[in-house]
């Protein structure tokens, strides 16, 4: 799998968040900066070929979907494939960044609502029922 894949899906994944009521705010671009910097950037040690920290993929892939108008609802399948496909190269610190960050993101903007929560708890149950009762989240 690699860090830069999986950079790229989590992206989508705080998109499909961020995207849930059907706007992204300034607030929530601002966060995903701030949850890279805060969480990612000092965890990760590769670059990409012009020396960019890989963990800015995830500005990038949340940007790129936003770009393209993908629904919330395409960015969450997208993700949760992606975590189907690699649910054995998924260790639990990357499943709880996925987490933890899509919760912040929720929080972001006026508190998490509806859509959101849905969202969190199918991550939830689907991260449990790929990686089993190990997880405690």
């Amino acid at each position: 799998m690699g860090t830069a894949l999986f950079y790229k899906e989590l992206g989508k994944l705080l998109y499909a968040i961020a995207i849930a009521d059907e706007t992204v705010t300034e607030q929530e671009k601002a966060a995903v900066s701030k949850l890279i910097r805060e969480r990612l950037l000092h965890k990760e040690r590769d670059e990409d070929r012009f020396g960019t920290n890989e963990a800015w993929i995830t500005q990038f892939s949340f940007d790129t979907a936003e770009d393209s108008y993908t629904t919330a609802e395409e960015a969450f399948q997208e993700f949760l494939d992606f975590a189907k496909a690699y649910k054995n190269e998924l260790t639990d610190q990357d499943l709880d960044v996925c987490i933890s960050l899509s919760e912040h993101m929720a929080d972001t903007y006026h508190q998490v609502n509806e859509k959101e929560h849905g969202m969190l708890r199918e991550l939830r149950e689907f991260l449990r029922t790929i990686n089993g009762p190990k997880l405690i989240f």
